[in-house]
């Protein structure tokens, strides 16, 4: 695997800030995250049931915990302006649409879309059922990474939150639902990645409106590269040991 996170240095060149944030997010969709053979598995619709049941249940183990991720950059985030959207993407994950005037619904949180996604390739959703998932060594490096993003400073961790993740989603999304179909699942039970496919492109535009004036040094410029590498780096660590795990 190749590692693009390098350390941030002191006193890079400085670029236009919305150059710069363009430039990150045409990076992170370059990245070996992005381009991984087990993505590739699901491009060619070369998944059966039982990968995409291996699939379900170690990403609901990352999925399952979004809300404190984003909850976690709002703690940390200083400015005002720059926590709205994120608070914005705190609603919708509990079912809300401001646009649409619809309020928080339990029946539509992301985690119950994507307990259905679970149930369509028959996994028990109990609560029981769910704890008693045992995550790959792997997935528990992957989610712990972001639920240490409260450890972070800010601008590493929108770098990470924002081009490392909310702006792949869209693509990343389109490859395994393409791979859930093969499997032979519906458009209703790819609900959950047909959803995020659009309402992820507009949280990556509001995130970006939020750094764009966090990025006006060279010195941060570098921070939340490195952040938004750093964490599409730690995905690669987690489509490893998934594709090591469904033994194609």
């Amino acid at each position: 695997m190749v590692l693009l996170a390098e350390k941030p240095t002191k006193g890079g060149k400085v670029m236009n800030a919305s150059d710069f944030v363009d430039k990150l997010q045409e990076d992170c969709l370059s990245h070996p995250a992005l381009n991984h053979s087990y993505l590739d598995r699901f491009k060619n619709k070369e998944l059966n049931k039982n990968h995409v049941k291996l699939f379900g249940e170690q990403y609901y183990c990352f999925s399952r915990h979004f809300s404190r991720y984003l909850a976690a950059l709002v703690a940390i985030t200083p400015d005002e302006g720059a926590r709205a959207p994120l608070i914005k993407n705190l609603g919708e994950e509990y079912g809300a649409r401001q646009e649409e005037g619809q309020d928080m619904d339990p029946e539509l949180t992301h985690p119950a879309i994507f307990r259905a996604f679970l149930r369509s390739v028959g996994i028990d959703t109990s609560p029981e059922a769910l704890a008693a998932i045992k995550p790959l060594p792997e997935t528990k490096l992957f989610v712990d990474k972001y639920l240490n993003i409260r450890y972070l400073n800010y601008i590493e961790a929108f770098g990470a939150l924002g081009p490392g993740t909310e702006y792949i989603v869209p693509q990343m999304y389109t490859l395994v639902r393409e791979g859930c179909r093969g499997a032979g699942l519906t458009e209703d039970e790819v609900l959950f990645f047909s959803a995020h496919i659009e309402l992820d492109v507009e949280h990556a535009e509001g995130i970006k409106e939020s750094l764009i004036p966090f990025v006006d040094s060279a010195d941060h410029q570098e921070l939340m590269r490195y952040g938004a590498m750093d964490f599409l780096d730690a995905r690669c660590v987690l489509w490893d040991g998934l594709e090591r795990a469904s033994n194609f």
